[in-house]
């Protein structure tokens, strides 16, 4: 064997041993691809139980919402029929307080505690939330 054949065939044992390397290499690789598309594959699934459970807690939210919404109107609207109620108690409480700072001499008298309208009113509001029962 010359020289030069000798240095042919350690070029071909150098090219079978990279064309084994990227051989390894390209089997590697197609491994991590087919791993990578099962991982988004699992991933998609994933974004897609969590974009429908989203949804439900949203809707559901929404729902909550809508019913303190309602309860918060209920609340408002019973509380404004009471006003009634606090303002009468209020003027009675000022008319009791002024007949006791009143002089002695003019009287205790009813007439200065409850007036007609303070009658009306008071049983006006306890006729909304007490009403006769229907025989």
């Amino acid at each position: 064997m010359t020289l030069g054949q000798i240095a042919g065939l350690i070029a071909a044992l150098a090219f079978v041993v990279l064309v084994l390397y990227l051989a390894k290499m390209l089997v590697s690789t197609a491994k991590l691809l087919n791993e990578l598309q099962d991982t988004v594959k699992e991933t998609t699934k994933m974004v897609e139980v969590l974009s429908k459970n989203t949804d439900d807690i949203m809707q559901q939210t929404n729902q909550l919402v809508d019913k303190t919404n309602t309860l918060m109107d209920d609340v408002n609207s019973k509380s404004s029929k009471l006003n009634p109620l606090f303002d009468t108690v209020e003027n009675l409480g000022k008319k009791s307080a002024n007949a006791t700072a009143e002089k002695p001499s003019s009287g205790f008298g009813l007439q200065n505690i409850m007036t007609i309208g303070n009658v009306a009113t008071l049983a006006k509001t306890i006729a909304k939330f007490m009403p006769r029962k229907k025989r």
